[in-house]
């Protein structure tokens, strides 16, 4: 016993330091660099298994002590697993979160205006400017210079260290064959997103007038680099800064908290010394955390409040024994189901068929319009339905409520194979685990998110038309157009397409929705005539500008997951005789290594390895 103090108090204490280890993976690694290339992903959200669920740690071990077939009374088992897990593969979690947009694990982030300077300023750029590309990220929509350049790279890692505690009763007393198991982990979990930033350029131009404001922005009031602007800044007319899902270093990357309480209530229908069959109702509750949907990458312990209902099958089979009765190979196989009920979480949403466009800028529009016309000039131009009511905001403020989830399916089923001499048992096995998609259930649109006839695509539009006879841009009279832009991505918006170069009649909105030269009556008047029109210096506005809502939400199913485990584990038991001893302690120690699968072309599983020992008692 002594042994096994000393064994548990040192595991744990290494587990500590490893999971609080802060060096991690250095900004000059290569990790991701010749990895594949991600073709899928974009999603705000992973469900990561829960630290509960794990059936492979679950059953080794104590088999010896356990579904016993001859008990008459009240018999059972203890258990305490330190268990520590590290993940591995970065780059398919960076490349589930970011996508195709993440090259060789490297996301990058350049302006509308990339590569030109200010002598390009007022006149057409030559065609060999350099072009951005259709992967890179509009850096406009994070209040960076319009010739802003970076390369963000990403090493996820998710680090794990828990006790779980066990206990298995049986009821033979009662019910031949009756028992009834429970176990809890204790997990202190830390999740770093590891992301590190290579300027390229960081831009000496400011943002024009009317791009982002009435007035010019200087390049001195925005932000240095994409780490800063994901800490959260406002800038122009903007109103707030980004809320949720925000890229970088979490303020709270750990957490520590009970994951799931496992539950199984069962009955071995079949059981004898070579073999035994039983089924399992089971159940979990939810005693992790919930995310509060800040950071993209924040701790998770647990299922995410979910509360699980199933069922479970456990047996073994007796395939050999020596004729001396000391060594015996068995084979092992239960299989756990379950559906998680539906929870409350706050989720944050794409647009449909627009990954990552959460992160993009969205005009406030107004129905009061003012002052602005859209046509071909004359008393018959009309004005168009909406106008732009001089607010930006990030639409991932706009996108993100709290909504009912639920997974209709999970299963963890292990086969392992028990080598047994006297007190030493050897165990190797395999573990595959998986569960549906998530699904969301409320309808966004009555909670608060994407409010309908309100807000619309910023992309690379003008905001602010200027009435000036002269043509003169600083000196004319602002007037806030329609400009929309249905069209825009994370990548580009519409004017300067991703593959063209920038050139200066791209400020005249030439690729707004349904473009029409954009007027103003400077008199005041509705009616308009010769001597009172003016144009707003050759702009274009949306006649019909298009609006988005929360029907344009991305609320479909996430994608389904899929794991596979292979473990082994070495245990020894303390026992004279296992049928007359009363107490029975047994230590062992054990190690897996789970390898993500693809599922409708996505890894939504971590790939991740880790150790245990499991030591306890049984008592009879």
């Amino acid at each position: 016993m002594k042994k096994l103090i000393i064994s548990l108090c040192f595991l744990m204490t290494t587990g500590a330091i490893l999971a609080d280890d802060c060096c991690g993976p250095k900004c000059d690694t290569n990790e991701c660099l010749d990895c594949e290339k991600i073709c899928a992903g974009g999603y705000p959200y992973l469900a990561y298994r829960s630290q509960s669920i794990n059936a492979a740690r679950d059953l080794v071990g104590w088999q010896e002590m356990i579904n016993i077939f001859d008990a008459d009374g009240f018999n059972g088992a203890v258990s305490i697993i330190p268990h520590f897990t590290r993940s591995f593969k970065p780059c398919r979690i960076a490349g589930y979160y970011f996508g195709d947009d993440l090259q060789k694990g490297t996301l990058t982030i350049s302006g509308s205006r990339k590569g030109t300077t200010a002598t390009d300023d007022w006149g057409n750029v030559s065609s060999g400017n350099p072009k951005r590309e259709s992967y890179e990220w509009l850096a406009d929509n994070f209040g960076l210079a319009p010739t802003f350049e970076s390369t963000v790279r990403f090493t996820p890692r998710i680090s794990n260290f828990m006790v779980d505690l066990g206990l298995y009763v049986g009821f033979d007393q009662i019910c031949k064959g009756a028992f009834f198991k429970v176990h809890a982990p204790l997990v202190y979990t830390k999740w770093e997103l590891n992301m590190c930033e290579d300027v390229i350029n960081t831009g000496t131009l400011g943002f024009q007038e009317g791009y982002m404001k009435s007035t010019g922005i200087n390049r001195s009031d925005l932000p240095a680099d994409f780490k800063a602007a994901m800490e959260g800044v406002t800038f122009g007319d903007m109103q707030e800064a980004i809320k949720y899902g925000k890229i970088g270093s979490c303020k709270e990357n750990t957490k520590t908290r009970i994951s799931d309480i496992e539950m199984a209530l069962g009955w071995n229908f079949l059981q004898d010394e070579d073999y035994h069959f039983g089924i399992m109702a089971r159940a979990s509750l939810p005693t992790g955390n919930k995310l509060k949907g800040e950071y993209i990458f924040e701790p998770t312990v647990g299922a995410g409040g979910h509360f699980m209902l199933g069922a479970g099958f456990t047996s073994h089979v007796q395939f050999w024994k020596s004729s001396d009765e000391e060594t015996v190979f068995n084979a092992y196989l239960d299989i756990n189901v379950g559906h998680y009920f539906k929870t409350k979480q706050i989720r944050s949403f794409d647009l449909k068929g627009k990954k990552n466009s959460r992160y993009m800028l969205v005009q406030e529009m107004t129905k009061d319009v003012e002052n602005l016309f859209a046509g071909t000039g004359g008393g018959t131009t009309p004005a168009p339905p909406f106008q732009y009511a001089g607010k930006l905001f990030p639409l991932i403020n706009k996108t993100t409520c709290c909504t009912d989830v639920s997974i209709d399916f999970q299963a963890d089923a292990v086969l392992k194979l028990a080598y047994s001499r006297k007190n030493f048992n050897f165990d190797v096995g395999y573990n595959v685990w998986g569960r549906t998609g998530e699904k969301f259930h409320k309808d966004c649109c009555t909670d608060g998110c994407l409010e309908r006839n309100k807000y619309a695509l910023k992309g690379d539009a003008f905001v602010y038309g200027f009435a000036s006879t002269g043509g003169n841009l600083t000196t004319g009279t602002p007037v806030a157009l329609s400009a929309t832009q249905d069209l825009a991505t994370i990548n580009s918006g519409t004017n300067t397409p991703a593959g063209t170069p920038y050139e200066y009649a791209h400020t005249q909105n030439p690729k707004v929705d349904n473009e029409k030269l954009a007027w103003s009556d400077s008199a005041g008047e509705d009616e308009l005539d010769a001597n009172k029109n003016f144009h707003l210096d050759q702009t274009n506005t949306s006649y019909l500008p298009k609006l988005i809502s929360c029907d344009d939400l991305n609320t479909c199913d996430t994608p389904s997951a899929l794991s596979h485990k292979f473990f082994v584990n070495m245990s020894f038991s303390w026992a004279e005789d296992m049928e007359k001893d009363e107490w029975i302690p047994f230590l062992g120690l054990g190690g897996e290594v789970e390898i993500a699968g693809k599922t409708d072309g996505y890894y939504a599983a971590v790939s991740q390895w880790g150790v245990w020992v499991k030591g306890g008692l049984s008592f009879d």
